[in-house]
């Protein structure tokens, strides 16, 4: 018998892990064949934030297909010249329904009932309208499409139609959110981050995500979408903040032309807002953001070229933003790894493309004589030799810079989001540079799930975090997602238990993004390691922890 080759083996064993945890879990969100009930297609697509070059691949090509379109005006405007709109169906007027979803009209307070446009039974009424014209659409086999801007499971206000409309089996395109191009915009990597809005606790009950609480962990950046009133969020801040916190304010994030930063500090924000729009604002804050580049000095030489970090989004080449893919295309040099070069083979063919330059974080900046030996064991490099390639890749970019030369390093997910390549903004601070947002995986697990990390019943925050940081941000007790990299399955689940109820639900999605590998794996933080026994997981996949996971669009 001949012996199996390493990858026929690694095959093998893949195969067996798929099918061990098939038995011992219920698994969502992988691709089941369409019922002969559901003839149609229905997706809440996510638009990303801005400019149409900021959607995927994907989503262009769901609104191609699409028969019937439910969008804003302005929408099927900025699509106009990626989509013939001829013999398609485009409805305007059902934009921001989720408003007392799921709620009994008679049960709400006065103040409940007149703080919005329309009343609770209006609110139900274009629910209930919207559902029926989708259902029958689909019905006659028809792919029906919702335009969502941003990432819809972001504080999106399309996600309640996956709950409504679930038996036609909805489909959520991933799609940028604001967060995601405001911090391309402000150039600064991020590790542990905490996404919010400005809520506060109601009817005088003890809710542990509100600001007072979040701005207590100083290790991780807050970030606060769209306050409406924002003297009332930077008085909060100031109650639990030094003045010297650094604060930056993005306004229209995404939006070429309109993109504003503003940053200062938590003691003079105030003063430097002042007769300003904010809006369509997104708040950093935090002491990552001294790291920040957009704002460098440099005046590159005339003639000279540039350099691009450009984020390809996770799993399938299809979920690279459209601006991604015309910047490979425009490229003169570019540098990824083997694996992101096999994803993108076609759109590269005839590239000069330079592997061996990808992960060469570790050690950036620090002397080798301070390297301990805990440090040093966790590579695979010496110091030195990371020291080396850092400073081979600072001559090949700068020269072909200086040749005039387009330069790009392609990096998998969101290059800024626990990104091994977002070093190099600090290493080129002197040449011009610019970031070219893409998916993180976070956003394409939350389309797996087809939920909403925002929407939790005792939580409205999510905390992005690692394995160096879980049980200290447990602590906060909102939702979190945790991003496992080389961290051991247990580990995290120990640390989690220290803080969460042994019932609280928890799912973990693997391989996220790529179509024929997707999946989701759901239980309860208790009895999860004894339901996965001695399976391994893939190296690619998160960990939600929260109770949004058991109902996840009721706001």
């Amino acid at each position: 018998m001949q012996l199996l080759s390493k990858n026929r083996l690694a095959g093998i064993l893949f195969l067996l892990l798929v099918v061990g945890l098939m038995a011992g879990y219920a698994i969502a969100g992988e691709k089941p064949d369409r019922p002969a009930s559901v003839p149609g297609t229905y997706h809440v697509v996510g638009m990303g934030p801005g400019d149409a070059d900021l959607m995927t691949a994907r989503a262009l090509k769901v609104i191609r297909e699409a028969d019937l379109i439910f969008c804003r005006a302005e929408t099927k405007d900025k699509l106009a010249g990626l989509v013939d709109f001829t013999g398609k169906n485009v409805v305007d007027g059902y934009n921001v329904l989720f408003r007392f979803y799921g709620k009994d009209c008679a049960a709400l307070s006065e103040q409940e009932r007149g703080k919005h446009k329309m009343s609770c039974q209006a609110y139900q009424a274009k629910q209930t309208e919207f559902a029926k014209q989708v259902r029958a659409a689909v019905a006659d086999g028809k792919n029906v499409a919702v335009l969502s801007g941003g990432d819809p499971t972001l504080y999106g206000p399309d996600l309640w139609t996956v709950k409504e409309l679930a038996d036609l089996k909805p489909v959520v395109v991933p799609g940028l959110s604001s967060f995601n191009a405001a911090t391309a915009a402000l150039e600064v990597g991020l590790g542990e981050i905490i996404l919010t809005a400005p809520f506060k606790a109601k009817d005088g009950r003890e809710e542990k995500d509100t600001i007072e609480n979040l701005v207590k962990y100083d290790q991780a950046v807050l970030v606060v979408f769209m306050p409406r009133d924002m003297d009332d969020l930077l008085a909060r801040l100031a109650a639990g903040c030094s003045a010297d916190t650094p604060v930056a304010v993005v306004s229209y994030a995404g939006h070429r032309g309109k993109e504003e930063i503003i940053a200062g500090t938590v003691g003079d924000m105030k003063d430097k807002l002042a007769g300003r729009k904010t809006d369509m604002s997104l708040v950093y804050v935090g002491r990552d953001l001294a790291e920040a580049q957009f704002d460098k000095q440099a005046k590159p030489a005339s003639g000279a070229g540039k350099f691009y970090l450009v984020g390809t989004g996770p799993g399938d080449a299809d979920l690279a933003t459209l601006r991604a893919l015309d910047l490979i295309k425009k490229a003169d040099l570019i540098f990824a790894s083997e694996k992101i070069a096999q994803r993108f083979e076609k759109e590269l063919a005839g590239k000069t493309v330079v592997h061996g330059y990808h992960r060469l974080f570790p050690f950036y900046g620090k002397a080798c004589a301070e390297v301990s030996a805990q440090e040093q064991a966790r590579e695979h490099m010496s110091c030195e030799e990371y020291h080396r390639k850092q400073a081979e890749l600072s001559k090949l970019v700068r020269q072909a810079v200086s040749e005039g030369k387009t330069v790009a390093m392609l990096d998998s997910g969101d290059p800024l989001i626990y990104g091994p390549c977002s070093w190099t903004l600090k290493e080129f601070a002197d040449i011009e540079t610019e970031v070219v947002s893409g998916l993180s995986c976070f956003n394409a697990a939350n389309a797996a799930l087809g939920q909403g990390p925002t929407e939790g019943k005792t939580s409205h925050s999510v905390i992005l975090a690692s394995g160096w940081s879980v049980e200290k941000m447990a602590a906060l007790q909102s939702t979190m997602v945790l991003f496992t990299m080389r961290t051991e399955f247990k580990t995290f689940i120990d640390a989690l238990l220290k803080h969460y109820p042994a019932d609280t639900p928890i799912a973990i999605v693997s391989s996220a993004g790529f179509a024929e590998k997707e999946a989701v794996i759901r239980g309860e933080l208790g009895a999860i390691l004894a339901q996965k026994g001695e399976n391994a997981l893939p190296f690619e996949y998160l960990l939600y922890v929260g109770d949004f996971l058991s109902d996840g669009v009721a706001r």
